[in-house]
């Protein structure tokens, strides 16, 4: 996971995970936004990146997640 400012990177946190791809995903945004005292509700852009099948499961919570996030502001 990436956190870039104006194109800038910021922070870096790497996970693995085998199951809960959902809970991990939530549990380290929220760390990499704490680690950096960030709001999520001030997130500008957030997006899908890296080596993910657009057609796998993986992918797909990924989305539902921005959409979440989205969804707030």
């Amino acid at each position: 996971m990436k956190l870039k400012k104006g194109g800038k990177l910021i922070d870096v946190l790497t996970f693995d995970f085998e199951a809960n791809l959902d809970s991990v995903l939530i549990l380290a945004v929220d760390k990499i936004l704490k680690r950096n005292r960030i709001e999520t509700l001030s997130l500008k852009t957030v997006k899908v990146s890296g080596n993910v099948d657009k057609s796998s499961s993986a992918y797909k919570i990924a989305r539902t997640f921005i959409e979440a996030i989205k969804t707030q502001k």
